[in-house]
């Protein structure tokens, strides 16, 4: 087999494959009625002026996906000459690849155009924080985001029924936080995501796209990429976990869980997390939800027999007025009743303000009707 002989079938494999998938050397080997050290000098000759590129077991888990970007060429030669051939796939060069007439299926995906011409599987792509206002504000898509990363899904009842376009019925499958180069939080999604959404929502995408240097946030890349744990924990996490522990010591002591839902894994509502773009509504969707964490979760029933639920007033006429205690001023009182300082001080009023000024900020949209 020539060179160009080679480069074509490395190349149609390619481009024909289920996944932009790489041509394994077992099976060069094989089709070309080759020996093994012979395809090995004649891959040799052609990594060297990066016409073809070499994903090795050893370095990708997985050489069929190119998930990752070409390692340097001296690189590709030591592995050529150590690895096995069972763990060795063969990429054709983007420039190669990019005169194929196959490529114009693509001219509507963009991202899924940037697979094809043989980019990285795991390259971010990073957009303006705006593009995620379309999938959060719209009822259909179930939104998850989390400290660094989320995800985009069609609600069941949408997904399955004939109200919503075909185009619409998109999945993308994470993305995370990103920073341009003034430190701005953007988006950043992986090829391989884009790359599955319709061409109508890659053209959405591709509109708020931005350019420039970027960087992905470093626990984001860490576990995306690499697998590896996240070095931080947020104080939105960090609430959640206080809940949790607090709740743990309420039946210690013998009394009902002093809130009554926890928060962990999904069950952390949406709004609570930073706000993806600094508006006065997400502030105060923010504040409505962490009102709801705080004060409203309370449970009365933690306060039962060591404080009046409610206060009772003589009228002057004789009558006996109940008023129902807030959430807010019943801890209040059991603080006072039951905890001091080390200085014998009364700080009730001191712990219970944060809950007051969370539900101050919440009060401008307490009645109105949440969109979307």
């Amino acid at each position: 087999m020539t060179d160009d002989e080679l480069l074509k079938v490395v190349c149609d494999s390619f481009v024909k494959s289920h996944d932009f998938n790489g041509a394994s050397a077992r099976y060069l080997v094989r089709g070309s009625h080759t020996t093994w050290p012979e395809l090995q000098a004649q891959l040799a000759r052609l990594t060297e002026p990066r016409k073809i590129n070499l994903a090795f077991e050893s370095l990708h888990i997985n050489p069929a996906i190119k998930r990752l970007p070409d390692a340097p060429v001296n690189i590709q030669l030591a592995g050529l000459a150590k690895e096995d051939i069972e763990g060795i796939c063969i990429y054709p060069s983007s420039d190669l690849v990019s005169t194929r007439p196959e490529l114009r299926q693509y001219d509507d995906r963009p991202y899924t155009r940037r697979l094809a011409v043989a980019e990285p599987q795991l390259r971010a792509v990073f957009f303006e924080l705006s593009v995620l206002d379309k999938y959060f504000r719209d009822p259909r898509y179930r939104c998850h985001f989390g400290d660094s990363e989320g995800s985009i899904s069609v609600r069941d009842k949408h997904y399955l029924s004939d109200q919503m376009a075909e185009r619409d019925k998109v999945l993308l499958q994470t993305f995370g936080i990103g920073y341009d180069h003034n430190r701005n939080r953007i988006v950043a999604v992986f090829l391989r995501y884009l790359s599955d959404l319709s061409a109508e929502h890659q053209q959405i995408w591709k509109a708020h796209e931005v350019s420039g240097p970027c960087t992905m946030n470093s626990d984001y890349e860490r576990a995306s990429i690499w697998g590896m744990w996240p070095e931080h924990y947020s104080v939105y996490q960090a609430f959640i976990h206080e809940q949790i522990e607090i709740n743990k010591l309420s039946v210690m002591i013998g009394k009902p869980p002093l809130f009554k839902k926890t928060f962990e894994e999904y069950g952390r509502p949406i709004e609570f997390s930073p706000m993806l773009r600094p508006t006065l509504r997400n502030f105060q969707e923010f504040a409505h939800t962490l009102d709801k964490m705080l004060s409203e979760n309370l449970n009365r029933d933690f306060f039962k027999g060591d404080i009046p639920p409610e206060d009772r007033k003589t009228t002057s006429d004789g009558d006996v007025r109940v008023q129902a205690l807030g959430t807010i001023t019943l801890l209040q009182r059991w603080l006072t009743a039951h905890y001091r300082n080390r200085d014998g001080e009364d700080k009730a009023g001191e712990v219970v303000q944060p809950f007051r000024s969370v539900r101050q900020a919440r009060q401008p949209i307490a009645a109105r009707p949440k969109s979307g």
